[in-house]
């Protein structure tokens, strides 16, 4: 087995089952610590919006010709997750309980999408390295492995974010409305 089939078997059968896997464990954290009665739907809203530049970057590397300016599309993204990331525990941090375990998850949530974006980087290197000259966002003949990737990221990493974010929104809608009853009574 060639150095370029072992990084692709590492980047699909490693890093990505697990990054679900800490996506997973980072999920059920949020379920422990009763996330939608301490920090709320602001929180869920920071897990979609880094799912969503993750999706970005997925859909890029899965979906295009891979060169210097889908690599750019790409890297922007995965720093956008790690900014997300930072204001999203730094939100959090006082408002939920961030366990040791959930910490971990987080470490490794935050550097595998940029373990990742290496190991493409590597496995592209000569399209990437011929600069931005006649770059341009070319669709790939798709195939069942991309089409997979993207679904089973979409299902696995997105639904229970939507969940999540779902939850939230209803115990949020719940306590307003149970504001606005106790504000009429107090009117009476």
């Amino acid at each position: 087995m060639g150095l370029q089939a072992l990084l692709e078997t590492l980047l699909w059968w490693g890093i990505y089952p697990l990054w679900l896997l800490a996506g997973a464990a980072d999920y059920l954290c949020h379920r422990r610590t009763d996330i939608e009665h301490t920090s709320g739907s602001v929180e869920s809203w920071f897990h979609l919006l880094q799912f969503l530049t993750l999706l970005i970057a997925i859909a890029a590397g899965a979906l295009l010709e891979p060169n210097a300016l889908v690599f750019g599309v790409m890297l922007v993204a995965v720093l956008a997750h790690s900014v997300l990331a930072h204001l999203d525990v730094s939100y959090t941090d006082g408002q939920r309980y961030i366990s040791p375990f959930e910490q971990l998850v987080h470490g490794f949530m935050d550097v595998l999408p940029l373990v990742a974006l290496a190991i493409f980087g590597v496995l592209n290197w000569q399209e990437i390295s011929a600069g931005l000259s006649g770059a341009s966002l070319t669709l790939l003949r798709a195939d069942s492995t991309r089409l997979w990737l993207l679904a089973s990221f979409i299902t696995l990493a997105g639904l229970p974010i939507l969940e999540e974010l779902a939850r939230t929104l209803r115990y949020r809608g719940e306590r307003q409305q149970q504001r606005y009853q106790a504000g009429l009574a107090t009117i009476k």
